[in-house]
């Protein structure tokens, strides 16, 4: 057995700070980079004292044959030195670290595995609890309760209820998508609930707003009608909405109540009728099948949808009239919004080119979105609008007044024209007639007129009384082409007033022959 001697000089050379250098910075390394240091560590003591005691063995012993044992002997005059002693008690430190860290490491990855374990499983009770607690007050839950409260009310009105119950449901499924939503970007509880209030919320005009439509959807009010009001739900004072309303009710026997309770009345069998669906209506006016009478008559576009609304007559072309349609739509009467409720599968997106919203699929809406087609509106941002366009009605409203005004004021004057002229041409005749009387006294008078002469005389006093015609017929139209030319220019004066303008413009309508207002694209 060979002994390793390690001398006290050498054995001081080691750093014994290195040892508590390493057991105090373990707690700040990770498991791994612990146990890989120490291994490092005792390895680098073991090879120092291999290389120590082979460098100190006796050179008399050099060549013998040599026993290795893998306990490790100090020499004599070490075996009493403090350093040495010292030196070994930091070794069997080291040794019983490692052991300790690895078991440590194993405990921490048990605790780790049964608490992954635990936790599982009060997820999956917890689950089993949620479904129990579900199961156990879905008879109070807020539909079964609302139905309950529902089932109290007429049933023409139930309709109305449902669709707000569905709005609400709406507001609260958004909430919850937004609070998950900044759950999984990170965001804390607090961020979380505020972004659930915020998406969850709803405003006296959006409640406003949605129970017009709603009433509409149900036949319980007319569209046209809840037009007239702004987004607090009061009635817009204007000129162009009190003419609007007026127009509803102006005779009490085309009101739909009092000709429901009196369908045989004089006036109203008989008010404008015609056999034949082929007649002239004037503007703002439109030709309604009457159901009863089996006849068409001529009535105001308000009054026919009222009549239409009670199927006592329909409006034989409503191309202008007639609420787009939208067939992805659960509301055929209301005009397709961000409010509308569209099918499975479909959403509102408004369309910038054709300035109208439509329900969509979601591929549709994706792509709309992605090449700028289309945009996402929300509704408080249509019901501001709205606001702004009753505005732009409004002064639209007052430009076609003064174009009409207008209008008139030309037409009063070609009216006069025309009376003018017509009297120039009475005189003209009268003037001709007056010709040939004289004529015929002059034939009558003479002794020497032969008839030949008086008639060749009476031919050219009508031939120059044509020309004097034609004469008259020709200043008459040219005054008028002047007249026109000057109501065209004026028009244009108008036209181009509102070439800028970013809320409406002015353009010729072909139908009613005239330049007219309207809200622009």
């Amino acid at each position: 057995m060979r002994t390793f001697i390690i001398s006290n000089n050498i054995v001081k050379i080691m750093n014994i700070d290195f040892i508590h250098m390493w057991q105090t910075k373990e707690r700040k390394l990770s498991k791994n980079s612990t146990r890989l240091l120490c291994f490092v560590f005792v390895c680098a003591i073991s090879i120092s004292l291999i290389q120590i005691s082979y460098a100190q063995t006796d050179d008399n012993n050099t060549n013998s044959d040599v026993d290795i044992d893998e306990h490790v002997t100090l020499s004599d005059d070490l075996l009493s030195d403090p350093i040495a002693q010292d030196l070994l008690e930091k070794i069997e430190q080291t040794r019983k670290f490692i052991a300790e860290l690895e078991e440590k490491e194993f405990e921490e990855n048990q605790a780790k595995k049964n608490l992954e374990e635990r936790r599982a499983l009060a997820l999956e009770r917890l689950h089993q609890d949620l479904e129990e607690w579900e199961r156990l007050w879905e008879k109070h839950s807020s539909r079964n309760a609302f139905e309950s409260f529902v089932s109290k009310k007429p049933e023409y009105v139930q309709g109305v209820f449902w669709d707000q119950f569905e709005f609400k449901e709406q507001k609260v499924k958004a909430g919850r998508e937004a609070l998950k939503q900044v759950l999984l970007d990170g965001g804390s509880l607090e961020d979380a609930r505020k972004a659930y209030h915020e998406a969850a919320k709803t405003k006296k005009i959006e409640l406003i707003e949605m129970n017009a439509q709603f009433n509409v959807k149900h036949n319980l009010a007319y569209y046209d009608q809840q037009q007239l009001f702004n987004s607090t739900g009061q009635f817009h004072p204007s000129p162009a909405a009190e003419t609007s309303i007026a127009e509803y009710y102006t005779d009490y026997r085309l009101d739909p109540v009092y000709l429901a309770a009196n369908p045989k009345d004089e006036y109203a069998s008989t008010h404008g009728s015609n056999e034949s669906s082929d007649i002239q209506c004037r503007p703002d006016y439109v030709v309604v099948h009457r159901t009863n009478q089996n006849d068409y008559a001529c009535i105001r576009e308000s009054t026919a949808e009222i009549w239409e609304r009670h199927e006592m007559g329909t409006i034989v072309d409503k191309d202008d009239k007639e609420i787009q349609v939208d067939e992805n739509s659960m509301v055929q009467n209301v005009v397709t919004n961000p409010g509308t409720q569209c099918k499975e599968g479909y959403t509102v997106l408004y369309h910038i080119a054709e300035s109208n919203y439509q329900c969509v699929s979601e591929s549709t809406a994706e792509k709309w979105l992605s090449n700028g087609t289309g945009e996402v509106h929300d509704l408080l941002q249509y019901i501001s609008g709205k606001d702004q366009y009753k505005i732009v009605l409004d002064q639209a409203y007052e430009i076609n007044q003064e174009i009409l005004r207008i209008n008139e004021e030309y037409d009063l004057k070609q009216v006069q024209l025309e009376s003018e002229y017509d009297d120039i041409l009475k005189d003209a005749k009268k003037s001709a007639r007056q010709i040939e009387r004289d004529l015929l006294d002059e034939f009558h008078a003479s002794d020497t007129m032969t008839k030949d002469e008086l008639s060749k005389k009476i031919l050219d006093a009508r031939a120059d009384h044509e020309l004097e015609k034609e004469k008259i017929a020709k200043d008459e139209s040219n005054v008028i082409i002047a007249l026109e030319s000057e109501l065209k220019d004026v028009m244009l004066d108008i036209a181009k007033k509102y070439e800028n303008d970013p809320d409406l413009e002015v353009i010729w309508n072909t139908k009613k022959s005239t330049y007219e207002a309207v809200p622009r694209s």
